[in-house]
């Protein structure tokens, strides 16, 4: 069988565009936070051949200017940012993917985790990164910026996000 790339996105509305554009088939919602991800991970390892990819797609903060609305990067690396720091722990990636910039990220569970080195956060990342090690199953993240970390939802630039997001992911899958 050939090696397959899942994709899974937090929301459905974030997988929406790409879906249209590509293949549902490819397209897994986990569910939002760190406790969904892992819960969808493991339905879908057992179903993964050897030499699949998931990727791991969605919407992301930016930390004040440290990356542009609209801009899609890969995350290179994912920190508990919540976590007291002698707990916090940093996941990277298990594979690369493009040529898109590499970030880090920070997962959080709600408002007020200080950026540190990262440019974004998002609330699935390090789940996704430890699973996915763990299992020793090939991982990339990939992010669009819709937001500056802690504006009201009403100021998001969703939409303008999840279609970049879908244009990116399009063209990754042809590679």
């Amino acid at each position: 069988m050939a090696a397959r790339t899942l994709i899974l996105f937090p929301t459905r509305a974030e997988a929406e565009p790409f879906a249209e554009r590509y293949s549902a088939e490819h397209c897994i919602v986990s569910g939002v936070g760190m406790a969904a991800t892992a819960a969808a991970l493991a339905r879908i390892i057992p179903t993964l051949g050897s030499g699949d990819r998931l990727i791991l797609a969605g919407v992301a903060g930016a930390y004040g200017d440290r990356a542009r609305i609209g801009e899609v990067v890969e995350v290179d690396s994912e920190r508990t940012a919540e976590l007291p720091e002698r707990f916090a722990m940093t996941y990277r990636p298990t594979t690369r993917l493009s040529e898109l910039r590499r970030v880090a990220s920070n997962t959080v569970h709600g408002r007020g985790a200080a950026a540190g080195d990262a440019a974004i956060e998002n609330m699935e990342g390090a789940a996704f990164m430890a699973v996915c090690a763990e299992a020793g199953i090939r991982c990339v993240e990939i992010r669009a910026v819709s937001n500056r970390v802690g504006e009201p939802f009403a100021e998001w630039r969703f939409d303008e996000a999840v279609v970049r997001l879908a244009e990116e992911l399009e063209r990754v899958m042809r590679q």
